[in-house]
């Protein structure tokens, strides 16, 4: 099967062409080494040069901070996908540290609960491709009039309806897990909001065709109403008891776009991009969103984008993104990443470099990687055994023994940390500021994430494989849930409550 080809490089808009500020859209929001990969080459913990020293002389691990991302925003304030908080204003801050980041990281899980049920259950095997770009786009909008929140997901290109699918299960069996939905709770029945479109209208004489397979076309005239219902999200008792005021779970909020006020205003329609796959037409709502971003900063497609180059096995991905993180080589980074994930990220590869400017190498060496490897939805994680690299003349190495990880480290000799130690470093570092159940919960997750390791996943596309940063981040963002426990939610709750 073809894809449109493929990406690098996380594009944040700076302005939203539609009116109001987006979040952070497209792929999850990362610490970036040049050519938008992850800070930590391959997953691994994260280095800094050299590991800073932590208590007991051992590196620290600067383990990634991060909570529930979803899709890109269309530029509303109630996302029709992704993760959104719900209605109302947020609890007051009384605290600050560890604590409020802890409160705000089960804060975004609970809000999360309002579009995982928006989203259902959409089957990506069921997408219904188009003939032509224009008929592809009309269908997209026309599943908004009819409120068919499934047939909206259905109608996305497929991998973009696959990531959406496998991340919500996972997340869903998660949140029964931790008390956080009830146990019957089932999103192909239930929905927290609902979408109407009015008098739709697409200029298709103006349709832009950038390349073979993409296509911009304009949407002139209509209305979009959504409405976002928290009450019809199946929060447990407990859930709503001890938040619902605060989370105002017992109001709608509904909000309208304009879209023939909003062209007006622009003075440009507003562009909906399709792509084709295989022989089929979707919408797309990855270069929907990296369009709308072209256009507020006056830039243009480019006329031929970046091949993707794929490994012969998921470990030779991750090992070849390392490298070529290494190398600051940004063209080799783009091609490793997913053609059908991050085809938009490939299409706009050569606009990409221009903007990065030439990068130079870290002058860094790896000179050892060796992985686990392990099966999880739509992939394999690639996970780190041992590290060794070598910068400035000196070499660092983290091996993983079970759940610890060893450093050797010029100078400071062999150090080593388990998982059972986490909570006890906590303890040590902040004393008395850290309130003893912050401690456990945050030393119990982070020892969690060290059982299991960190890593990326590798996907493989027409028997090639590739590093996918949406799945590696959306596996990280798994592993740190698994770490908690219902009790936590409980404890963190009567946390926020002081």
């Amino acid at each position: 099967m073809s894809y449109p080809g493929g990406g690098g490089g996380q594009w944040q808009p700076q302005n939203n062409p539609y009116g109001q500020q987006p979040q952070q859209g497209g792929y999850p929001q990362q610490p970036q080494q040049p050519g938008g990969y992850p800070q930590q080459p391959g997953g691994h913990p994260q280095q800094g040069g050299y590991p800073q020293t932590g208590p007991q002389g051992f590196p620290q691990q600067g383990f990634p901070q991060t909570g529930p991302q979803g899709f890109p925003q269309q530029g509303f304030d109630q996302q029709p996908y992704g993760y959104a908080p719900m209605g109302g204003e947020p609890p007051k801050k009384k605290r600050t540290g560890l604590v409020v980041t802890a409160v705000v990281a089960v804060l975004l899980l609970i809000g999360g609960g309002v579009t995982f049920f928006a989203l259902k259950k959409a089957d990506p095997g069921s997408n219904a491709g188009q003939d032509n770009p224009a008929v592809a786009a009309k269908n997209l909008v026309e599943q908004l009039g009819s409120g068919d929140v499934v047939g909206i997901m259905a109608s996305l290109a497929p991998a973009e309806a696959a990531l959406s699918k496998d991340y919500m299960e996972s997340m869903t069996k998660e949140m029964k897990r931790l008390e956080i939905l009830k146990p019957d709770a089932d999103p192909n029945k239930l929905t927290g909001v609902e979408f109407k479109s009015e008098n739709i209208k697409f200029d298709e004489a103006a349709a832009e065709k950038i390349n073979d397979h993409l296509t911009i076309n304009k949407l002139v005239e209509g209305k979009i109403t959504i409405t976002s219902d928290a009450s019809k999200v199946p929060l447990t008792d407990k859930l709503v008891d001890a938040l619902g005021d605060d989370l105002n779970l017992t109001s709608s909020k509904s909000e309208t776009l304009d879209i023939t006020a909003e062209v007006k205003k622009r003075g440009t329609p507003i562009g909906i991009a399709s792509i084709k796959v295989g022989d089929k037409w979707y919408p797309s709502a990855f270069y929907t969103i990296a369009n709308a971003v072209l256009e507020e900063e006056k830039l243009k497609w480019p006329s031929q984008g970046i091949a993707a180059q794929g490994a012969s096995s998921a470990e030779d991905a991750a090992k070849q993104m390392v490298n070529a993180a290494l190398d600051a080589d940004l063209t080799k980074v783009i091609a490793l990443l997913p053609p059908d994930e991050a085809g938009v990220l490939q299409d706009l590869g050569p606009l990409l470099l221009k903007e990065a400017g030439t990068q130079k190498p870290t002058g860094a060496k790896l000179n050892a990687l060796e992985t686990d490897v392990k099966d999880v939805t739509g992939g394999k994680q690639v996970t780190v055994k041992k590290l060794s690299v070598t910068a400035e003349g000196e070499t660092v190495t983290i091996t993983r023994e079970g759940d610890c990880y060893a450093a050797e480290v010029p100078g400071q000799g062999n150090q080593k940390l388990c998982a059972d130690e986490i909570t006890q470093l906590l303890q040590q570092q902040g004393g008395k500021k850290i309130p003893a159940e912050a401690v456990e919960i945050i030393g119990r997750v982070a020892g969690s994430v060290m059982k299991t390791g960190v890593g990326v996943v590798s996907t493989e596309v027409d028997g090639k494989w590739y590093v996918s940063p949406v799945r590696s981040y959306y596996e990280l963002a798994l592993t740190l849930f698994r770490g908690f426990e219902p009790k936590d939610v409980d404890a963190l709750i009567e946390l926020l409550k002081k």
